[in-house]
């Protein structure tokens, strides 16, 4: 899923606890969308979930080769 930062929000310095990289983390602060797996805890109340995350090439194709 996709999920981005609420207008007024500001992440604390805990990427780390959130699972996420700080590559990541920078976006997110900076008010783009991050595809995640699951919500983090910490910040699910300073989050909106945007859309569903992209699949892969390989899910797309079904698995076929």
């Amino acid at each position: 899923m996709k999920i981005k930062l609420k207008n007024g929000a500001v992440l604390s310095n805990n990427w780390k606890a959130c699972g996420c990289s700080a590559e990541d983390w920078a976006d997110l602060s900076a008010g783009k969308s991050i595809e995640v797996g699951s919500v983090p805890k910490l910040i699910e109340n300073d989050v909106d979930v945007t859309g569903v995350a992209s699949q892969t090439k390989e899910k797309k194709q079904g698995g076929s080769k």
